[in-house]
C-alpha cells in the first residue's frame, strides 16, 4: 500500500472516528473526475519549484502547509484542519513520454496504469483514465493511502491527476480520510494540475496589490487652428465725427499786427 508521511499535520479525531467511537470501515464512494467546476487560483501565490522547472499556484483562499521532503508543496483549505489537502509530487515520467500529446495520450495512460498496478495493487479505487486539464493531456485515478499523523497511521483517499511538463511527471493529489473527500477537494487538485506550466519570464498579475497603478500621462492638447483669411488692416473711420479731435490753438495766443494805414499815404501822393 502506498504510504504517505505528512509531517506537522494536526490530529483531528472527528475526521476519522465514527459516532460509535470506532474507526469506520464502510466502503466509500469514489467520485468521478471532473464532476465539479474548477475553482479559481491565486495568481500571487506562484511558486517556481523542482529547481525552477515548473510554476505552481494555490487554490484561491487555501494556505501553504509547512515544507517537507515528501512532496513539492502541500496546500490545505483551512489552517486548523489538515484535510482536505492538495499535494504536488514529482517523478520521472514513464520511458518514452517526455512529452504527452493527443497522439500518444492513450499509450501514456497505459504506461501509468502499468506502474500503478505494480506499485499500488489493490489500493487503486478508480482505474486510470484519460482526461484533459487545462492544456495538458493527463491521466486521472483514485487510490488509497496512509498518512502518519502525530505518530498514528491513518488511511486516506487520494484523487490523483498526473501531467507531464518539460519532461517531468507531476502528480497533483487531493487528500482526505476515506469517505470524506468531497467534490470541492477533487476540483481544487484538478485546478492546480491544469495551471502547472514552465515558468514564464513575464511577471504574474498582480505583482503587488499594495502598489497603486501608475496613472497615464495626459495627452497633449491640439493647438488652436490658425486663421485662414488674410489679416485685416485697421480702417479709417468713415464718419468725420469719429475722427480723433485735433488739439485747438491756444486762445491766449497774440494776434498778428495790422498794417499801419498812415504809411501807405505818401505812395498815393506820388502817384498823382
Amino acid at each position: 500500500m502506498h504510504r504517505i508521511v505528512a509531517a506537522h499535520l494536526l490530529v483531528m479525531a472527528a475526521l476519522f472516528i465514527g459516532c460509535s467511537g470506532k474507526e469506520s470501515t464502510a466502503p466509500a464512494a469514489v467520485g468521478k473526475p471532473g464532476s465539479a467546476a474548477l475553482p479559481g487560483l491565486d495568481p500571487a501565490s506562484r511558486l517556481d519549484l523542482d529547481n525552477g522547472r515548473v510554476s505552481v499556484f494555490s487554490p484561491q483562499g487555501w494556505r501553504r502547509a509547512p515544507r517537507s521532503y515528501d512532496y513539492l508543496v502541500r496546500y490545505q483549505s483551512t489552517p486548523q484542519l489538515p484535510y482536505p489537502a492538495v499535494v504536488v509530487l514529482v517523478a520521472d515520467p514513464p520511458e518514452g513520454f517526455a512529452e504527452v500529446t493527443g497522439d500518444n495520450h492513450a499509450a501514456f495512460v497505459e504506461a501509468v496504469a502499468s506502474q500503478l498496478a505494480e506499485r499500488e495493487g489493490k489500493g487503486v479505487l478508480r482505474k486510470p483514465a484519460r482526461t484533459k486539464v487545462g492544456p495538458h493531456h493527463a491521466v486521472s485515478w483514485a487510490a488509497t493511502g496512509e498518512a502518519k499523523i502525530d505518530g498514528t497511521t491513518k488511511k486516506i483517499e487520494r484523487d490523483c491527476t498526473a501531467v507531464v511538463v518539460d519532461g517531468r511527471l507531476y502528480t497533483v493529489e487531493a487528500w482526505a480520510p476515506r469517505g470524506k473527500l468531497a467534490d470541492a477537494g477533487r476540483a481544487a487538485a484538478r485546478a492546480v494540475a491544469a495551471a502547472l506550466a514552465v515558468p514564464s519570464l513575464e511577471p504574474t498579475e498582480p505583482l503587488d496589490p499594495l502598489v497603486p497603478p501608475t496613472e497615464p500621462a495626459p495627452e497633449p492638447t491640439e493647438p488652436a487652428p490658425e486663421p485662414t483669411g488674410p489679416a485685416t488692416e485697421p480702417t479709417e473711420p468713415a464718419d468725420e465725427a469719429a475722427k480723433p479731435e485735433m488739439p485747438k490753438a491756444d486762445a491766449t495766443e497774440p494776434e498778428a499786427p495790422k498794417p499801419d494805414a498812415s504809411a501807405a499815404e505818401p505812395a498815393a501822393a506820388v502817384a498823382e
